[in-house]
C-alpha cells in the first residue's frame, strides 16, 4: 500500500514539473486495492488410532471349601482355568480372594458391610450359596443378568429357579450339592427303596443323627418331605403333619428294634459325609452319601438309589453355589462375564466338580464327566426331581423340630414315636 501511493506522488511530480496541466475533469475516485488472502489448505483430518485394550484386572471372590491355595482342598483345577483364562485374556488378568463361605465374615456378610463404606474393596465376581445371592440381589449389591452367554434352561429346575429373584436372573449355576443312597448291590438293584423294603430286606443304615447346627440333615428333611409331610400351612407359616411324623419316627423305631440302626453310633455321626467314610470302611448295607463323593470315586460293589422313603417315591434336595455379578461398571462386567462364562463351561464344571466332590447343575456338564450311560441316568434323574431349599422362614424351625424328635427317640427321651411327634411339635410351636 505504501508502494501504491509512493507511485501517485511521483506521477504528479513529474506531471507538475513538465509543466503540462491536466484538463480539469471530473474528480476521479481511486479505489484502493483490497488485500487477497491465499486459500487456507483443507486438511484432512488425523486418523485417531484405535484404541488400546483396556487392560483389567478382575477380582473374584471364592468360598474357602475351593481355596486352591490350601493343599488339602486339592483345587488345582480351578487355578488351571484361572491361568488359562489369563493367558487367553491377556487383557484380562484375575485375581482370586478366598473368603468364608457363610456367616459372619462370609462372602455374602463381607459383601453387605463392606458395600456401604468401602465400594472400592468389592470384587467383580463372586461365587454365592443359593441362600446368599436372593439377600445380595434384593440389597443391590450383585447387578441383574441381562446377557449371560449361556442359556439357563440348560440348568436343572432347581438351579434355574435357584439364580432368579422375584423373575429377574442375577447368577449362573455353577456346582450343586445333594444326597443319595448308596447300598451293597447284592442286596437288590432297584433304585427306589421303601420303609418296607428296608425292614424286611434288613438293611443296616448308617444315618446322620447328630448335626453340628441342631437342625436335621437334607437326609432327614428329605424322608419326611417324600413320605408326604408338609412344611408350610396356607400362611406360609412352617408346620409339621402329625401323622406323617408318627409315622416317620415308627419307622426309625422300628430300625432300631430289629437292629439296623444303632442309635450311639448315628449320635456320632454329623452329615453325609463322615456317614460315606464309615460305609467305606465296611461298615452297614445302606448309607447316606454325598453324592458328588459317591461319583467322584464309586465303589464296585455298591450301587445308587434314592433316600428310602414310605412308598418309595423318589425325593432329593439340592443346594446350589453360584456366579454373581458385582461391579456395576460396564467395562468390567463384559470381562467379568467372559470369565463367568468360561468357568461355567460344561466341561470347566465337570472337571471342578469331580475334583472338589460337587455335581454340575448342568445337564451338558453331567454328560461331560465320563460316566456310563446308566449312571448318567441315574443323576439327569435325581437333579431333575430334585427340589431347592426350603424358604428362610420355613427351612430353620421345620429342620429343629424334625431332628429334636428324632433326638428324642434315639435318647430315649420319649417312650414311644406318638411322644417323639409331639415333641417335634412343641420345638415347632415355640
Amino acid at each position: 500500500m505504501k508502494r501504491y501511493w509512493l507511485l501517485v506522488v511521483l506521477l504528479s511530480l513529474l506531471l507538475m514539473g513538465s509543466g503540462c496541466a491536466p484538463e480539469p475533469g471530473p474528480p476521479t475516485v481511486s479505489v484502493l486495492p483490497t488485500e487477497t488472502l491465499a486459500p487456507t489448505p483443507f486438511l484432512s483430518p488425523t486418523p485417531t488410532p484405535a484404541p488400546a485394550p483396556r487392560f483389567v484386572t478382575l477380582t473374584l471372590w471364592i468360598p474357602d471349601f475351593l481355596d486352591p491355595y490350601v493343599e488339602e482342598n486339592e483345587s488345582a483345577v480351578l487355578l488351571e482355568q484361572i491361568q488359562a483364562f489369563n493367558r487367553l485374556n491377556p487383557d484380562i488378568q484375575v485375581q482370586i480372594l478366598v473368603k468364608k463361605a457363610t456367616g459372619v465374615g462370609g462372602l455374602y456378610n463381607l459383601l453387605s458391610t463392606a458395600r456401604p463404606v468401602a465400594p472400592d474393596v468389592l470384587p467383580d465376581l463372586v461365587i454365592l450359596s443359593e441362600a446368599d445371592l436372593p439377600a445380595a440381589a434384593r440389597e443391590g449389591i450383585i447387578q441383574p443378568l441381562t446377557v449371560v452367554g449361556v442359556s439357563v434352561d440348560d440348568f436343572f429346575p432347581f438351579a434355574a429357579q435357584g439364580v432368579r429373584v422375584d423373575a429377574t436372573l442375577y447368577g449362573i449355576p455353577y456346582l450343586a450339592q445333594t444326597e443319595h443312597i448308596a447300598y451293597r448291590a447284592e442286596l437288590t438293584s432297584g433304585s427306589s427303596i421303601s420303609w418296607t423294603q428296608v425292614l424286611t430286606e434288613n438293611y443296616s443304615l448308617i444315618f446322620p443323627a447328630a448335626p453340628s447346627n441342631g437342625l436335621a440333615s437334607d437326609a432327614l428333611l428329605a424322608t419326611y418331605l417324600g413320605s408326604g409331610g408338609e412344611v408350610m400351612d396356607d400362611s406360609g407359616a412352617a408346620t409339621l403333619d402329625r401323622a406323617r411324623l408318627e409315622e416317620l419316627y415308627r419307622y426309625f423305631a422300628a430300625t432300631i428294634s430289629q437292629g439296623l440302626l444303632e442309635p450311639e453310633l448315628a449320635l456320632t455321626l454329623p452329615d453325609a459325609a463322615t456317614c460315606w467314610a464309615l460305609y467305606q470302611e465296611g461298615r452297614g448295607s445302606l448309607t447316606v452319601v454325598p453324592a458328588g463323593a459317591y461319583w467322584a470315586e464309586p465303589r464296585l460293589e455298591s450301587v445308587p438309589g434314592w433316600i428310602p422313603t414310605r412308598d418309595g417315591d423318589p425325593v432329593a434336595l439340592a443346594r446350589l453355589w453360584s456366579l454373581a455379578l458385582v461391579t456395576p461398571d460396564p467395562a468390567r462386567q463384559e470381562a467379568a462375564l467372559q470369565l463367568a462364562q468360561w468357568l461355567a463351561a460344561p466341561e470347566q464344571v465337570a472337571a471342578l466338580a469331580t475334583e472338589q466332590k460337587f455335581l454340575p447343575p448342568r445337564r451338558q456338564a453331567i454328560e461331560a464327566l465320563g460316566l456310563p450311560p446308566e449312571d448318567v441316568r441315574f443323576l439327569l434323574t435325581l437333579l431333575s426331581e430334585a427340589q431347592g431349599p426350603l424358604p428362610l422362614g420355613v427351612d430353620q424351625p421345620v429342620r429343629q423340630a424334625l431332628q429334636a424328635g428324632l433326638d428324642a427317640l434315639l435318647r430315649e427321651q420319649v417312650a414311644t414315636p406318638e411322644e417323639a411327634a409331639t415333641h417335634a411339635l412343641t420345638v415347632l410351636r415355640r
